[in-house]
């Protein structure tokens, strides 16, 4: 009490003071306040409820009940049970070094969880043998037996346990980070409260969604002859000396306008652990051509260097050093396809037929120093550096660590949300075990662009399910637009779909990049995933309209310059546009 409540420091840490019955009435009424005025009057509560327990039970009673539920892992208390867990022994059959496995793991059993720490766990046995043969509560042979013994897991029950969905990792995730963000409680702490504080958690996820996305992601033989949409080809890579396999990997995740996260898969086929990598949300990859409508053409659209129709020439923009021949240079940037068509191009146009020339020739109007600030101030974009203010990171999406879906998905809000950016969220509220809000999710919204520039941009990007990269595969019965994405070595596919409902990113690629030719496999693997899940998920909803911004007018453009049409302009096509950033009228016919 001296340590913890006046300025003498007899230790030079927090140190424990409770008694096995202490630790009892702790387990028993789950009181955990930890510090300041709550910590002590927790305390005192605990002493007198201990000294209550003294009187009425002997002290063996006493130690039973403690090992009838002390805790040893997030999901299982009590000796019986943690033995059938980690050894598959009924607690009578367990040899002194499994007793003393189960012991050390009551110090931390974050830290010493045999099957996450078995080294940990093997260190504190030995030192609970040590003090055990020192206080001669076992013999010399059993001493040095037991030190020799191999720590000897069984995986059944483990194995058989339920595994979470991608989602309720997710969550899990973000509530342990916001417990130690709001109370500065340590990881194994925060950890331990979750799993074992009666908590209820208010989750964002539709279940339709989740389900539709999990029925794809599953990655089952049934996209074309029996085989399944995305490719489980497998490829060799070195890594630190030694030779590894692996298939292809994918991930999708669905936010709505409100900012809640609806929908999450973080991998391809059977999630068969809990907590595991999801790439949707902790994956960083290069964006490719999916970077372009929100790094150069919505920004420099809102501030009226260019229009839905704006014609920039489709040619390189400079010469710079070629990787593959050093001492020479290369044209740059190139399109996908390896040609310019020497000739100028509507935006609208180099949208749906993703020119990497034009998208350049955008940001170069903007300024690579605007975009890098619309994308992290606006659109919250958290992966970004400094570095990655140029033209390949913010026109092309080859940035220094690259982004991951969930804030792609939630960054393409704004073209369905008439320009509005919410920060996107898994869950909305964490009651205790009483009933009180303990946690409770703020957002923030952001006018990122204006309703005018999102209904235009919306426009645009329903080009390229029209005829586009991604014509074809637009789902059934409701409007949607998108864009497709591919990095320039092939190693990362992307496509973020947009309907009145969800934005949803779709990502595809290794984990280890790899050149992955999704051409070979008779669809844009991403695009056709999300339409599937789209079509599953909206089935039964009612019909819906993006919002259509009053101030944007329909008028022709020359598809050959990209003015306002004239009489004599034979090739046109309706444009949208606002009053205050036309282009000129057709001078050339």
């Amino acid at each position: 009490m001296i340590n913890e409540y006046t300025p003498i420091k007899l230790f030079a840490r927090k140190t424990g003071a409770s008694t096995i019955t202490q630790q009892l009435v702790k387990n028993l009424t789950n009181d955990k306040d930890g510090s300041g005025i709550g910590g002590a009057l927790r305390k005192v509560r605990e002493i007198f409820r201990a000294i209550v327990l003294e009187k009425q039970y002997t002290k063996d009673e006493i130690l039973e009940a403690y090992l009838n539920t002390l805790r040893l892992s997030y999901k299982w208390g009590g000796v019986q049970a943690g033995a059938n867990y980690f050894f598959g022994k009924d607690v009578a059959d367990l040899s002194i070094a499994e007793a003393a496995s189960l012991a050390g793991i009551t110090k931390n059993p974050s830290v010493y969880n045999p099957y996450e720490n078995p080294e940990k766990n093997i260190e504190r046995r030995n030192d609970i043998l040590f003090m055990m043969h020192q206080q001669e509560k076992i013999s010399d042979e059993d001493y040095e037996k037991s030190l020799k013994e191999e720590l000897v897991l069984d995986n059944s029950i483990r194995e058989s346990s339920a595994v979470y969905s991608y989602f309720t990792d997710m969550v899990i995730e973000q509530v342990i980070d916001d417990l130690m963000a709001e109370y500065g409680m340590t990881k194994g702490e925060a950890t331990e409260y979750l799993y074992n504080g009666g908590l209820k958690i208010y989750s964002t996820v539709d279940p339709t969604v989740q389900g539709a996305i999990e029925e794809v992601m599953a990655n089952k033989p049934y996209y074309k002859n029996g085989s399944p949409l995305f490719s489980t080809k497998e490829v060799t890579y070195v890594k630190d000396g030694k030779e590894y396999k692996q298939t292809p990997q994918a991930a999708m995740v669905s936010v709505d306008y409100e900012g809640k996260i609806v929908g999450v898969v973080g991998g391809l086929g059977e999630k068969t652990n809990n907590r595991v990598l999801n790439r949707a949300v902790d994956s960083l990859r290069h964006t490719g051509s999916t970077m372009k409508p929100i790094g150069a053409y919505a920004p420099a659209m809102e501030y009226h260097y260019i229009t839905y129709s704006t014609a920039l020439y489709d040619d390189y923009c400079w010469m710079e050093p070629d990787d593959n021949n050093p001492g020479k240079e290369r044209e740059w940037p190139r399109n996908y396809n390896g040609n310019y068509s020497k000739a100028p191009v509507p935006v609208v146009h180099a949208i749906k037929k993703s020119l990497n020339t034009i998208a350049v020739r955008a940001l170069k109007l903007l300024t690579p120093e605007a975009s890098y600030d619309f994308l992290t101030n606006s659109l919250h974009i958290s992966s970004l550096t400094s570095s990655d203010i140029g033209y390949s990171q913010l026109a092309l999406g080859g940035m220094t660590y690259g982004i991951s879906p969930l804030e792609m998905a939630a960054a393409y809000t704004i073209f369905g949300n008439g320009g509005k950016y919410i920060t996107p969220y898994c869950y909305t509220t964490v009651e205790d075990s009483s009933g009180e809000v303990i946690l409770e999710t703020k957002t923030t919204q952001v006018q990122a662009i204006s309703e005018e520039t999102a209904y235009i941009m919306n426009r645009a990007l329903k080009q390229v399910l029209v005829d586009g990269t991604g014509a074809g595969l637009a789902p059934k019965r409701l409007d949607a637009v998108g864009k497709t994405g591919t990095s320039s070595d092939d190693k990362d596919h992307w496509f973020i779909g947009v309907t009145p409902y969800y934005s949803t990113a779709v990502w595809y690629g290794y984990d280890e990049p790899a050149v992955l030719t999704i051409r070979d496999y008779g669809t844009h693997a991403p695009t056709t995933a999300w339409r599937n899940v789209m079509n599953k998920c909206q089935a039964e909803l009612p019909s819906k309209s993006f919002p259509v911004a009053k101030d944007v007018i329909q008028l022709e453009f020359c598809r050959v310059n990209g003015c306002i049409a004239n009489a004599n302009c034979t090739e046109r096509e309706i444009g949208y546009y606002t009053e205050d950033n036309l282009p000129p009228v057709c001078m050339e016919h």
